[in-house]
């Protein structure tokens, strides 16, 4: 009974051994009948993360894995072969079978002379990198990194930087410019402007201006209270009443003034102010030639009286000729 159950158990890890072989040499085999193609891509920077088996998706989407991983050493590049399933992608109309690679080939490089590009990505925060394949930099589709020779049934994909990477360049740069700082020197200065600042405020000026800040604060706080007191609202509302009594005297005196100029016929006397000033230099006139007048007559009075002086007697026998004398030599 023992020897059966021995043999039963033993017929049990038997055929449990062979169908896990079995298996594993299926599925081993499932790859060699799917359709692939093979994409070849060169990554300046660093592929911490990325193993072989990491997914490869174009927009998102898992279309094959990382087969190699390799070093150039001529450039220092890192070399990563992908396989790409073909039954990731589908085309509108049939394709025969030997010629799905060649047609799917055909497209990647009309698409990569679009912009299409490999680039690493974080799958989340695990650490692991993928590679996505997406129009990254669309409007400048050409690349720097040539592609490697002997390249045989492989097509070659250009990458583009993570943005990882500029993050990091980024940070390395603030990091540089951060030690560059004299953070000794600056706790110097900022230390003296402190002792500056303490020597400024325990002053006496800074003591004495803030006494008389608070001298002025009393003396508005009581300006305000007496006029809040002055100023009451029954107050304010005089004052208002009495300008709006002002205002309405002076519209009334204005309307009074405008009907007095009115009545004055302002233009009818300044046309006989005019004509006043005419006549008035007229008169002028006259009188500046009489006294013209007036003054040759004294002239000649004053004349004829000179010469009674000198001849009393020629009012009697009249004004005597003079002789001419004639000269006879």
């Amino acid at each position: 009974m023992i020897q059966a159950n021995k043999f039963r158990l033993g017929l049990f890890v038997l055929a449990g051994t062979v169908l896990f072989i079995t298996g594993l040499f299926v599925l081993g085999l499932e790859g060699l009948f799917v359709e692939k193609a093979h994409f070849v891509s060169l990554f300046p920077e660093s592929v911490q993360g990325l193993t072989i088996g990491s997914p490869v998706k174009y927009k998102g989407v898992p279309i094959g894995t990382v087969a190699k991983i390799k070093i150039q050493v001529k450039d220092k590049l890192i070399r990563v072969d992908m396989d790409i399933n073909l039954s990731s992608f589908s085309t509108e109309k049939a394709v025969a079978n030997n010629d799905k690679i060649l047609f799917f080939y055909r497209f990647i490089k009309k698409e990569r002379e679009k912009g299409l590009r490999c680039r690493l990505e974080y799958a989340g925060i695990t650490g692991l990198k993928y590679i996505e394949l997406d129009y990254f930099g669309a409007k400048n589709p050409k690349h720097s990194i040539p592609a490697p020779k002997n390249m045989v049934n492989k097509i070659y994909l250009p990458s583009t930087p993570s943005a990882l990477k500029d993050i990091l360049k980024l940070i390395n740069t603030s990091l540089e410019r951060i030690a560059k700082v004299d953070f000794q020197g600056l706790s110097e200065r900022l230390s003296g402007v402190l002792d500056g600042a303490k020597q400024i405020v325990n002053g006496p000026k800074l003591l004495k201006a803030i006494d008389q800040m608070e001298a002025m604060s009393a003396n508005l706080k009581d300006s305000s209270k007496v006029l809040k007191d002055t100023l009451t609202p029954k107050k304010v509302k005089e004052i208002i009443n009495n300008v709006d009594k002002i205002l309405d005297k002076l519209h009334l005196i204005s309307v009074r003034l405008e009907e007095q100029l009115v009545k004055a016929k302002i233009a009818d006397t300044t046309d006989s102010f005019r004509k006043a000033a005419n006549s008035v230099t007229d008169s002028k006139l006259m009188i500046s030639n009489t006294l013209l007048k007036v003054n040759q007559a004294i002239d000649s009075f004053t004349e004829f009286i000179n010469y009674l002086n000198d001849d009393p007697g020629a009012l009697l026998k009249g004004k005597s000729k003079k002789r001419i004398h004639f000269n006879t030599k």
